[in-house]
């Protein structure tokens, strides 16, 4: 048995053959929209673009392909879609952390440079996490540990903190790049991890496994050996004879070298032996490809496409990258409704369009396009910047802008074109099914060819009624009141669209509450019933929908108290906050199984200070609410809240004074309609 070293490989950058980057034809520059475009219709103010429909423009998805090709090297490399496997960027090593780069021990404190590392890399697109175990020669599980996504990710960033540190003190980027330690994909202490390296006698191999209900995958290495005296241990591989190499497809035996169609509702089945030792295999549901567009581009051998969710492995860009700040991660008050897709941008060939995506659990799969028709970049239709994501009505109007010498029609409510300007015109969009993402579309006519856009738009509920039952503590009694709520917000004011003043921005509450109990009013015992209504006009300082946007506001509030014979009619001003759950105590409620649903939660702070009956004098009435929804279905949602009240008034007629100081908490049931 003899050893190979790992330090000399792994400061030497691996040949491009053996990394998994994707071939040349994905390394072409992904064109942004305002470079892809020879001349467009956008403009400052108008620059959100509406996607062509591929169907309806020629664009034909066939069914995706399995391709792969283990003919490269004499068999010792594999190609699956766009990635290689291989010898060079699949192995694993042990070797004390200060010898893995001849620079790393710059950033290294006391005791870290003698920790005997296990270093892992293989292609990153095809694991990110599972389980590792070391086998023997006989099929026996000599140890295993599980590392999940987010061990993976801090082992990356470590990595990441490591570069910068070097390059921090001098080290140049070019030296570090994924030379040594830099190329690995994760590594762990195999003291800690109980890894019996010191003493073994059997050689043995590494499999990684990553299962996620009926989809796995799984690699295993050449087989490995190791030799120990005291605390050192060395590890290399074994020497062995080549073996054939052979491919399974479905179980069954395949060329070295092939491209097979598979289902999309069907598991593909993968099993690939390399000459080197090494074998590679998967059983998983392909992604299918979620297109939302495609187009030319300033460059005439490339073409543009848009699509979500499942990200190409491959170069591509993220359109809407999330922009939270960095206090905002670190509280974890990210939002947790809204529209979950990432849009993603990839460029293809124009001779060859194709795309390689990855399987649910693994493997990567073709999609190839089929296109008759390829619409043109400059035909594409543009709306105002403003345009919203939303909407609580059918028939928004979009203000939008096209090519002069471009027709436009729609199919859906109507499409009007300022006859002073014909590159400008309004769009009544089209938006029937509440609770969901509506798409509305456009035809657009240019140089004797129709292409049909579109543009999508979520349209939410604007009231909501509930009713509720509060616990209230005040003046060392207990009160169970019965409340009802209905809440509405308005697209605009009575057809009167403007960004600032109407859309979007108003809306109008009613509450009414009732005792159940009596409370008691004097010394001698005397009691009587509570009762509050609550009326607030309600102004956001962003538009948006309830329920989905979050904004702050201003509010004014008319309230009207009436215990026993006492009634104090007052208004008052306030603000309010309102957002989807924050991540940080969303994630702690979705422990409860009933709660694991989104959430919508609010503030607000209330303080009356003119009295609407001049016999009665206020004093210091104010109201400071905690409310929160869980929706269980976009129509039917339970509440809860709690908050500090604070009735005080003195009504000079009758002599009387009113002092109640209250803490709540209520629960209810509601309707958004």
């Amino acid at each position: 048995m003899s050893f190979s070293t790992f330090a000399q490989a792994q400061e030497t950058p691996a040949p491009q053959e053996a990394t998994s980057q994707p071939p040349a034809e994905t390394q072409e520059e992904i064109p942004a929209p305002q470079r892809s475009l020879l001349k467009t219709a956008a403009t400052r103010e108008f620059n959100k673009a509406l996607y062509f429909d591929q169907l309806d423009n020629g664009v034909i998805l066939p069914p995706l392909e399995l391709e792969y090709d283990l003919t490269g090297a004499n068999g010792k490399q594999l190609k699956i879609g766009n990635v290689a496997l291989n010898e060079k960027n699949f192995f694993f090593a042990l070797l004390p952390l200060g010898k893995t780069h001849s620079q790393i021990n710059q950033v290294l404190s006391g005791g870290e440079a003698s920790k005997v590392m296990l270093l892992m890399s293989w292609p990153d697109k095809l694991m990110t996490h599972g389980t590792i175990e070391m086998i023997s020669r006989t099929g026996t599980v000599l140890w295993s540990y599980t590392f999940t996504q987010a061990d993976h990710d801090k082992w990356i960033k470590q990595l990441e903190e490591w570069r910068k540190d070097l390059i921090g003190k001098g080290v140049e980027a070019k030296q570090i790049g994924r030379a040594g330690i830099f190329g690995t994909q994760f590594a762990l202490d195999a003291r800690a991890a109980n890894a019996p390296f010191w003493g073994q006698k059997d050689s043995f191999r590494f499999c990684v496994t990553q299962s996620d209900g009926r989809n796995s995958t799984k690699m295993c290495s050449q087989r490995y050996g190791t030799k120990s005296s005291g605390q050192n241990v060395v590890m290399g591989k074994v020497r062995m004879d080549p073996t054939p190499a052979r491919v399974l497809v479905q179980n069954e035996e395949a060329p070295l070298k092939n491209s097979v169609a598979v289902g999309a509702d069907m598991p593909a089945a993968f099993f690939a032996e390399l000459a080197s030792g090494e074998s590679y295999e998967f059983v998983t549901l392909p992604n299918k490809l979620q297109l939302m567009d495609i187009s030319d581009t300033k460059k005439p051998t490339v073409l543009r496409i848009v699509g979500y969710d499942t990200r190409p492995v491959g170069r591509s860009v993220i359109l809407n990258p999330d922009q939270y700040s960095a206090l905002t991660k670190l509280l974890g008050f990210e939002s947790t409704i809204g529209d979950p897709r990432k849009f993603w941008a990839a460029a293809v060939q124009k001779n060859d369009p194709k795309i390689y995506l990855p399987g649910q659990g693994g493997g990567v799969f073709k999609q190839r396009f089929e296109l008759s028709e390829i619409p043109r970049a400059q035909a594409r239709v543009y709306l105002s910047k403003r345009a919203p994501t939303g909407t609580y009505i059918d028939g928004i109007k979009l203000e939008g802008r096209k090519q002069p010498v471009a027709d436009i029609s729609s199919e859906q409510n109507s499409v009007e074109v300022n006859a002073k300007d014909p590159a400008s015109f309004v769009w009544n969009f089209k938006a029937t099914e509440r609770g969901a993402i509506n798409r509305s579309y456009l035809n657009v006519t240019m140089d004797g060819k129709t292409y049909k856009s579109f543009y999508e738009i979520y349209k939410g509920f604007p009231r909501e009624f509930s009713g509720r039952f509060t616990g209230v503590q005040a003046s060392g009694e207990f009160i169970i009141m019965g409340e009802v709520a209905y809440n509405q917000w308005f697209e605009d004011l009575f057809g009167w669209t403007n960004y600032w003043l109407s859309r979007q921005r108003w809306g109008f509450s009613a509450k009414y509450f009732q005792s159940f109990n009596q409370l008691k009013v004097d010394d001698a015992g005397n009691t009587a019933p509570l009762s509050v209504m609550t009326v607030d006009l309600k102004y956001r300082a962003t538009p948006g929908l309830w329920g989905r946007d979050e904004t702050v506001g201003g509010m004014l509030s008319y309230q009207s108290v009436t215990f026993d014979q006492l009634k104090a009619p007052m208004l008052g001003v306030g603000a309010f906050w309102a957002r989807s759950m924050p991540k940080v105590f969303d994630d702690l409620f979705n422990l409860v199984p009933l709660l694991r649903y989104p959430k919508w939660v609010d503030m607000e702070f209330i303080y009356y200070m003119n009295s609407m009956d001049s016999n009665v004098e206020l004093n210091s009435s104010m109201s400071l609410n905690f409310h929160g929804k869980v929706l269980w279905s976009d129509r039917y949602f339970g509440e809860a809240g709690f908050g500090i009240k604070r009735y005080g008034f003195t009504d000079s007629s009758l002599n009387q004074k009113a002092e109640l100081n209250t803490f709540y908490g209520t629960v209810g049931l509601g309707i958004n309609f």
